[in-house]
C-alpha cells in the first residue's frame, strides 16, 4: 500500500512543484517579452503570467494538480499562455503605456516642481497621484486577468478595487518586500522564478479584494431586490 507523503516531505514536493511551474513561466515570460521585441512584449507577457497564476491559485484542486497535473506540462501550458498574449496583446498594451506614460508625466511634474516652482501644495498633490498611480500598478494585471470590461473601465476597476479594502494593498507591499528579502537571501531565485515570485502576493491579496467588492456587490443586489 503506498503511502501518501506527509509534514515536511509533503512540504518540500509541493514546494518544488511550485518552483518547477515557475521556472516554466518565467521562461515563457522571457520568451513572449523576446518575441515582441521587449517593448511590445513585456506587459502582454506579464499578463499572461498572471492570467496563469490567478487560474491556478484560485483552483480548489489539489496542489498536485494544479502545478504538475498534465495540463501544466510545458506544451499545454505554453498553448494556454500563447492564447491570452496573443488576445491581450493591443489592448494591454495599450493600458499599460497609458499608466506608464501617466507616471512618466507626473515625475516630471514632480521634479519641476521640486528644482524650480517649490509650491508644497502642488509636491503633495502630485505625491497623492503618484501614489494612486503606483496602486494602480497593483491592481491592473489582476483586473485584466479576472474580468473583461471594456478599455476605460480597466482603469476605474482597479482604482475602485485597491481602495475597497487597503488592507490588502498593504498587504501586497508587504509581500513584494518579503519577496525581495527571499531573493536578496536566495539570489538563485531571481533566475529561476523572478516575475512568478514577485506576481504571487501582488495576485493573491489583488483576488481578495475582487472577491470582497464582488461579495460587497452581492449583498447589496439581495438586499434591493428585498
Amino acid at each position: 500500500m503506498k503511502t501518501e507523503p506527509r509534514g515536511i516531505v509533503k512540504l518540500t514536493i509541493d514546494l518544488g512543484y511550485l518552483l518547477v511551474f515557475g521556472l516554466k513561466l518565467q521562461l515563457l515570460w522571457l520568451w513572449f517579452t523576446i518575441r515582441g521585441f521587449v517593448v511590445l512584449g513585456f506587459f502582454p507577457a506579464l499578463a499572461s503570467c498572471a492570467k496563469l497564476l490567478i487560474r491556478r491559485l484560485t483552483r480548489t484542486d489539489d496542489w498536485h494538480d494544479r502545478f504538475a497535473g498534465s495540463d501544466e506540462r510545458f506544451a499545454p501550458l505554453y498553448q494556454e499562455f500563447r492564447n491570452f498574449y496573443q488576445a491581450s496583446f493591443w489592448e494591454f498594451n495599450g493600458i499599460s503605456y497609458l499608466g506608464a506614460i501617466l507616471m512618466a508625466l507626473l515625475l516630471v511634474d514632480f521634479a519641476v516642481n521640486r528644482s524650480f516652482l517649490h509650491s508644497t501644495w502642488l509636491q503633495y498633490g502630485l505625491i497623492v497621484l503618484l501614489a494612486m498611480t503606483l496602486i494602480y500598478w497593483l491592481y491592473i494585471l489582476t483586473i485584466y486577468a479576472r474580468y473583461q470590461l471594456t478599455f476605460w473601465q480597466y482603469f476605474r476597476q482597479a482604482w475602485i478595487i485597491s481602495i475597497a479594502k487597503f488592507s490588502n494593498t498593504l498587504a501586497i507591499a508587504l509581500g513584494i518586500v518579503l519577496i525581495t528579502a527571499l531573493i536578496v537571501l536566495f539570489p538563485v531565485l531571481s533566475i529561476i522564478a523572478l516575475i512568478p515570485l514577485y506576481l504571487t502576493p501582488l495576485i493573491w491579496f489583488s483576488y481578495r479584494s475582487c472577491l470582497f467588492v464582488e461579495a460587497f456587490i452581492s449583498q447589496q443586489d439581495v438586499t434591493n431586490l428585498d
